[in-house]
Formats: C-alpha cells, structure tokens, sequence
C-alpha cells in the first residue's frame, strides 16, 4: 500500500501560498510530476555537506538557551544555510503547522509562505522544492531530537541512540495514500523514513544534523 499515490491536492490555486506549495512539492505530486520535482530536491540535498559539524557548530551557539529552542530552529537553521537563505525557522515552523492536505491553513502560516516565497526569489518549482525540503524537515527533525534526547542511555553513542529511536518510537507514524478513491492511513513504524516513489530523499542528511545536534547537547 506504501507504493500507492497520495491523496490528490488541489491544483488550480494562487501561486505563493500554502495550496500552491502543496501543489507543486514532489511530495504531493501525480506521478507524471513526481520524478521532476523530486529531482530537484535531490539536486539540492547533494551540494550540502559536512552538515554534522555545521549542525553541532549551530546548536554549540545556543548551549546556554533552553532546549526546545535548539532542537526546534536549528535543524531548519542548518539546511537553510547550506540552501544560501538566511535563517527562516520561525516562518518554516508555522508553514510546517498547515502544510498536510487534512491541516487548516491559517493567516500567520499564509503571510510566513509568503516571506518564505520572497526570500527564494520566485514562484516556481525550484522554490517549492526548497521550502518543502526546510518544512518536511522541520517537525519531524525536531521531534526525532526530543525523543532522543528522552531516550538517552548513559554511554549509548550518537549513532546507536537515533538507530535505537528510529526502531523503536519513530517520529513519524503514519503516512497517507489514495487507495479506491478513499485516503487510507499507511504504517510507518517499521520504515520511518518511508519507502517506495515516495521515501524521503532527506534520511541521510536528517540524520547528519540530528546527530551533529546530539552531539552538542549530550556532550
């Protein structure tokens, strides 16, 4: 069922808001669309690197603020630098809140796609791409931080505790597919990164900042 498309979204909207996100991101797409704008996600994902040190050199800057803060703005803060954005968390934060089709879309998440929108430069797919890359990996960085960060065993290693996490409560639980003309709730307990046409082109890069994250706060 994984292998299923998704739930159809809405394609005749207003370019620059939330509808038009989620009608132009690879992870809402008909399949006739899927591969080309994936493949711009993928194009941006491969120039980023040393992304681990980059994260635990951000995360050592806040050391003296609360938590949350560094698990929820810095995993966006990362991958909006390595994009040539300045730091956008606030406005992906409130986009990410509104950005699933079955979501209410708010004024405060329409005016921060907006910002979002005006920072990249354009209104095409390639903006698209970028934003979605920053609001998928929003939420579920900062939860898979937060339930590493409770999860924690005295000596356990970076690598082994998010393996560990990732098996045993991922962030992510269900996905959703467009099965018979109904949405049906697909489980990712045991694929937390998804799989399929669909899978997130992101675990690998995920990963690097969570880690380069837990490395400061655990140290």
């Amino acid at each position: 069922m994984i292998e299923a498309p998704v739930p159809p979204v809405p394609q005749d909207v207003e370019p620059g808001g939330v509808r038009w996100l989620r009608a132009n991101v690879a992870r809402f797409s008909r399949p006739e669309d899927h591969a080309r704008r994936r493949a711009l996600v993928l194009a941006e994902l491969a120039r980023m690197d040393s992304l681990r040190d980059k994260a635990f050199a951000f995360a050592r800057e806040l050391r003296d603020g609360p938590v949350e803060r560094t698990v929820w703005t810095v995993p966006v803060a990362v991958l909006a630098a390595e994009l040539g954005l300045p730091d956008v968390s606030r406005d992906v934060a409130k986009v990410a809140g509104a950005y699933h089709p079955h979501t209410e879309i708010g004024t405060d998440a329409e005016e921060a796609m907006r910002r979002l929108v005006e920072t990249c430069g354009d209104v095409d797919e390639r903006t698209a791409a970028r934003i979605g890359l920053l609001v998928q990996a929003c939420d579920a960085t900062a939860k898979l931080l937060g339930k590493a960060l409770a999860a924690h065993r005295p000596d356990e290693d970076v690598e082994s505790l998010l393996d560990r996490v990732l098996r045993e409560d991922p962030p992510v639980r269900i996905t959703r597919r467009w099965v018979g003309g109904e949405v049906v709730e697909v489980d990712l307990s045991e694929r937390p990164f998804g799989a399929g046409p669909k899978q997130c082109p992101g675990e690998t890069q995920a990963r690097q900042v969570a880690a380069g994250i837990l490395d400061a706060l655990l140290c």
